[in-house]
């Protein structure tokens, strides 16, 4: 669990991956030749690892009921669920997942402003987080951006520049939530509310219905 001062801004943290050195000197009982072992064989067992990491991650996340957004998916505008969502592909703009929660996969890239019960980045995410009661940045991960929770942990190995708000009263989270919902407008739509209206004369003039609700 990694602990930062509330409030502190503009601050880089990078916690730096453990090497582990691969030997390729010994030689060969029945040759005298050096042995097979090479960086090549290590980067192949490393790519293995690295595969099976991520089907393990959509396996627990179809288990658990949540919805996946696959590798091959590119989504661009306002994403709204009510469901937690494992996100494997790219999605650009704003994503709202009030009362649930977001993962990011290893290859999932996010470049978008979030609020949600909780995100687990194993992936790339570019932008500002205010997560209601935990964010999680795994070894894998590599954050630029501003987070903001209760509870910020970051894993040895994450790559994280931005800034961490750590919020202790209801009061506070409050505040932060007012003032991150201009964050959540995406610039290209209309506000939330514009939609709904829109929605609603356009189903009442496809029904052939009056709108009493029109002045």
């Amino acid at each position: 669990m990694s602990n930062t001062k509330p409030g502190s801004e503009n601050k880089s943290f990078f916690a730096s991956k453990k090497e582990i050195p691969t030997s390729s000197t010994a030689n060969s009982p029945t040759t005298g030749l050096p042995s097979s072992s090479s960086a090549t064989g290590s980067s192949t067992e490393s790519s293995t690892t690295s595969a099976q990491t991520q089907v393990n991650q959509v396996k627990e996340t179809i288990a658990s009921g949540s919805s996946v957004l696959g590798k091959n998916i590119r989504f661009r505008g306002e994403l709204i669920g009510t469901e937690d969502l494992h996100i494997e592909g790219v999605v650009e703009g704003v994503v709202i997942m009030k009362g649930h929660n977001l993962s990011i996969g290893e290859e999932g890239v996010l470049n978008a402003n979030v609020h949600a019960q909780n995100l687990t980045i194993h992936g790339k995410l570019t932008g500002d987080v205010l997560a209601d009661e935990l964010i999680q940045v795994k070894s894998t991960a590599v954050v630029k951006g501003n987070l903001t929770a209760p509870r910020i942990q970051l894993d040895d190995g994450g790559k994280f520049r931005g800034s961490m708000d750590m919020t202790d009263t209801d009061q506070e989270k409050k505040d932060r939530l007012n003032d991150f919902k201009q964050k959540l407008i995406h610039p290209h739509l209309p506000k939330t509310g514009d939609r709904v209206k829109a929605q609603d004369n356009n189903s009442d003039k496809d029904s052939g219905k009056p709108n009493f609700n029109k002045k």
